[in-house]
């Protein structure tokens, strides 16, 4: 398998990718994103991306870029999933959102796939699919399944599913 084009985008204006280097930072300025969330701990994005907290955080800032950092530890879902997918919802309406971990298979993927079936009104599987078909590496854990389950669940009034 090749490896994954990052950011990969799972629908117009969101995508995933693995912890930036500052070549991929200004790659992203050039396409355009407005926001990145990082899903990656803190002592991750110091060891794997070689930067502090508050460097990438003013390097994004000095470019006009939102930066959410919503921790989460490796195999486990983000927290507050829910709120997470809302949170990318808003800031979607600025323009291109970039959703990153460490290596782009397992929270991200988590992340973009309760995306797409709390706003697009996916199945958890399909939506899974989607992200797998642009990112063929990811590994989402049990957990992090079940976590779209909930979110697909809590969605389905919303959509139109019923209960």
């Amino acid at each position: 398998m090749g490896r994954v084009e990052c950011p990969y985008w799972v629908v117009e204006n969101l995508g995933g990718s693995c912890m930036p280097r500052r070549s991929d930072v200004e790659r992203w300025i050039s396409l355009g994103v407005k926001s990145v969330v990082t899903l990656a701990e803190a002592w991750e994005i110091e060891y794997y991306g070689g930067w502090s907290l508050p460097e990438f955080r003013d390097v994004l800032r000095r470019q006009g870029v939102d930066w959410i950092h919503w921790p989460t530890p490796d195999g486990y879902p983000p927290r507050d999933l829910l709120a997470l997918v809302e949170l990318i919802d808003e800031e979607l309406r600025r323009g291109p959102v970039v959703v990153h971990c460490v290596g782009g298979m397992g929270r991200t993927p988590t992340a973009l796939a309760a995306y797409l079936a709390a706003k697009r009104c996916m199945g958890a599987d399909d939506a899974i699919r989607r992200v797998e078909a642009v990112n063929p590496a990811i590994a989402i854990t049990e957990l992090q399944y079940y976590a779209i389950l909930e979110v697909e669940a809590a969605s389905r009034g919303r959509c139109g599913q019923g209960t």
